[in-house]
């Protein structure tokens, strides 16, 4: 069980998840690569939730196992390339997943040459790649009429080298890009680059190029979006685009070794995209991705299909972060008011299935990619800063509530109110209780004749005994006055038998006074007399004092009465004096005599009270029986 925090805790717990808050936020704008990952392996869960299929304008023509069966090991004579590209004249694009940087047989690669001229091909070249050099002035010639030209603004990765195809085979090409894509920290590939810039250039990726040609329009750039017309692609500052993957086998796949194949229609290629990749184990570039290996060829055939299908993702900011952050602390901190842990245990985890189930609703209906990671690390660290804070603050009302009734209750009963604190209200609550006052008879003259010293030991071994005797019985002391006790029954904690409780803990304490004189006696003390009255009615009962000082007593008439009562046992001769409402409750069980009516002082109507003949009822204890 937990309590509601105070303002001040409540404060500081508010302080420290602003705080959350504001690390996350910094944490999700930087990334540093481990928090990069974790963050990656809760979001990556997405795209296998993706129930799109690519474009069927775009198909990929694999170098696979079968090709390799039939034209045997990649590389290929060029030659052989160039029938294949003869067999995909009627295609729209041929975007080249290849570069073909060294010369082979002059002959052949002519053909190739000539093969492309033949068609639309978009040849590639690679930036820091293994064979890298400084093109020379015809090459610089070719880069610069495929760079983009619209471009404003524009923040991107940077490179001074490439490898590029032979000049002859560059010549027969309609247009180049860079076939490169950059890993995230975690070396899996989830972004794309819109373009790099090579030499002063800027320079498209495969992808962008091949769109640029199939849509017959020229892509604008800026620090922020890849326009394709009424297309828009947003990227981020390093000028990339989160792909939105979908299976491999969605994608129209087709072996180079079926271009061969007698039932081969080169029609059915008409206005289409066809990207032409290896795949064969052992020669492909395979890509890690969040939907597990993918053959680096896919990775452009995913940008493609994004944008001609409307799939693009948009990554949400820090800014929009920061609010989903605050959203998520601002629904936590309620919780604090959850007095079950179970219950809170559940709300966190419902919370956190919500978070991560926003993040999938965002990216199926709204195309917004959102790190849903720190949503689930604000959840599980607000709910460990606000547990410690309950955690705390129990400790602490504990500690306060053990403090506060050790001097009213027995230690059984502080641990019980301790271990079970919901049985208590200590704001007021209004029900009904025994009430006890004892007093010494003749206090005042005996206190005049004896020294302080003296009076304070009498009183010592006189209360000793008399408080045992009311909690021996389940009471509350509820103060001293004086030489007086007042004892509260059936408060704080609930007791069904108060009347009789307090009317036994009545008997123990005369009892006790035999135990007490006869210890007196020993050392030349007086002898003792206590007179006791007990009523039983409704009262407020609970923490009347205030928050600097704790008092927890009774107010009522029931309270007025019971103090009466013990003031009329002088005048009525009686040891113990006990109200109409508490005889009804115990005259079953214990001996009562009848004295008739009294007049009280504040009470118009006389009162009828009785006598508990304690002489006739066993010591219930604690201390000797006599």
């Amino acid at each position: 069980m937990n309590l509601p925090l105070t303002r001040p805790e409540a404060l500081r717990l508010g302080g420290l998840l602003a705080l959350l808050c504001a690390a996350l936020t910094a944490l999700f704008h930087w990334q540093p690569g481990p928090v990069g990952s974790l963050s990656s392996a809760v979001s990556d869960t997405y795209y296998r939730f993706n129930p799109h299929t690519p474009s069927q304008d775009i198909v990929f023509i694999a170098v696979d196992h079968d090709a390799v069966k039939r034209f045997g090991r990649w590389p290929w004579p060029r030659d052989v390339i160039a029938q294949g590209m003869d067999r995909l004249a009627q295609a729209r694009v041929i975007a080249l997943d290849m570069v073909f940087s060294e010369p082979t047989e002059a002959a052949k690669d002519r053909a190739l040459a000539a093969s492309f001229g033949r068609t639309t091909a978009v040849g590639g070249f690679l930036l820091n790649g293994v064979r890298p050099s400084q093109p020379g002035a015809a090459e610089l010639d070719r880069l610069a009429n495929s760079a983009l030209t619209r471009v404003q603004d524009a923040r991107l990765v940077e490179s001074r080298v490439v490898e590029l195809s032979i000049p002859e085979i560059l010549a027969g090409q309609a247009a180049l890009a860079s076939l490169n894509t950059l890993p995230d920290h975690d070396e899996r590939f989830r972004h794309y680059p819109a373009a790099f810039l090579l030499l002063g250039m800027v320079q498209p990726s495969l992808g962008v190029q091949s769109l640029q040609v199939f849509l017959d329009t020229e892509a604008d750039l800026n620090a922020h979006t890849l326009n394709f017309a009424e297309r828009r692609v947003r990227l981020d500052e390093r000028g990339f685009t989160r792909l939105n993957f979908y299976p491999e086998t969605r994608f129209r796949l087709m072996s180079f070794a079926d271009l061969f194949a007698p039932g081969f229609d080169p029609a059915s290629l008409v206005g289409k995209i066809v990207l032409l990749g290896v795949t064969e184990a052992g020669v492909t570039d395979i890509r890690a991705t969040p939907l597990g290996q993918y053959p680096g060829a896919l990775l452009h055939a995913t940008f493609m299909a994004n944008v001609l299908d409307g799939h693009t993702l948009r990554e949400i900011g820090p800014v929009a972060m920061a609010g989903a952050l605050a959203l998520v602390l601002t629904l936590v901190a309620p919780m604090a008011w959850v007095r079950n842990i179970l219950v809170r245990a559940g709300l966190y985890l419902a919370l956190a299935g919500a978070a991560w189930g926003a993040g999938l609703l965002l990216y199926l209906l709204a195309g917004v990619w959102l790190e849903s990671a720190y949503l689930l690390a604000a959840i599980g660290l607000s709910a460990l800063l606000l547990e410690t804070a309950l955690l705390s603050h129990s400790r602490q009302h504990t500690e306060k509530l053990r403090l506060a009734f050790s001097t009213y209750l027995p230690p059984g009963l502080v641990s019980r109110i301790v271990e079970n604190p919901e049985q208590l209200r200590l704001g007021g609550e209004k029900k009904e209780i025994s009430v006890l006052f004892s007093d010494i008879r003749g206090f005042t003259s005996m206190s005049e004749g004896v020294a302080p010293e003296r009076l304070a030991e009498i009183m010592a071994r006189y209360f000793q005994p008399m408080t045992e005797a009311v909690f021996a019985q389940g009471g509350a002391l509820d103060k001293y006055i004086g030489d007086a006790i007042m004892a509260l029954f059936n408060a704080p904690l609930d007791q069904p038998d108060h009347a009789l409780a307090a009317c036994r803990a009545a008997v123990a304490m005369q009892y006790a006074q035999r135990a007490i004189n006869a210890d007196l006696a020993r050392i030349g003390g007086p002898a003792l007399r206590t007179g006791i009255g007990i009523n039983t009615g409704p009262a407020i009962v609970g923490n009347l004092g205030s928050s600097i000082r704790f008092n927890y007593t009774a107010i009522g008439d029931v309270v007025n009465l019971a103090s009466r009562f013990e003031s009329a046992t002088k005048k009525l001769g009686v040891d113990v004096v006990i109200g109409e409402s508490t005889w009804r409750q115990v005259k079953d069980a214990l001996p009562c005599r009848p004295l008739g009516e009294i007049q009280v002082a504040g009470k118009e109507q006389p009162q009828t009270v009785y006598e508990l003949c304690w002489q006739d009822c066993d010591n219930p204890g604690p201390g000797p029986r006599t």
